[in-house]
């Protein structure tokens, strides 16, 4: 496995978007810009070379874990929101080929929150 390059904990808590969602665009973007505002301090230049991500969803009290995809979901927008703040040029595959997802029910002291790390990938 390649170093570790990025290694941050967000304060966000994920809310699950596995409702139906339809033609939602307006809400998808409502959400993202609510994510972008709340981390604005968290501001910061692009990485320079391709990334394998792993989000780890960090559970607060009472908080169930979710599956994998869920946790992919509700966690598109704040992705996007992170390449509007300048951690990546895009979340294409050309600079974030893989991703995964996770919960971590040990930590719930600290929950909710989300575990951003990165991986080079070049």
């Amino acid at each position: 496995m390649t170093d570790c390059v990025l290694d941050i904990t967000l304060p966000v808590d994920l809310k699950t978007q596995n409702t139906g969602r339809g033609n939602r665009w307006f809400n998808s973007a409502k959400i993202r810009k609510q994510y972008e505002d709340s981390l604005a301090d968290y501001r910061r230049e692009p990485l320079e070379y391709p990334v394998r991500l792993e989000y780890t969803r960090i559970l607060g009290a009472k908080q169930r874990a979710w599956d994998a995809d869920n946790v992919a979901l509700a966690n598109k927008q704040l992705q996007d929101s992170l390449v509007a703040l300048g951690w990546f040029h895009d979340d294409s595959p050309k600079w974030i080929p893989v991703i995964s997802y996770r919960n971590d029910s040990t930590q719930r002291i600290h929950g909710p929150a989300l575990r951003v790390r990165a991986f080079r990938d070049d």
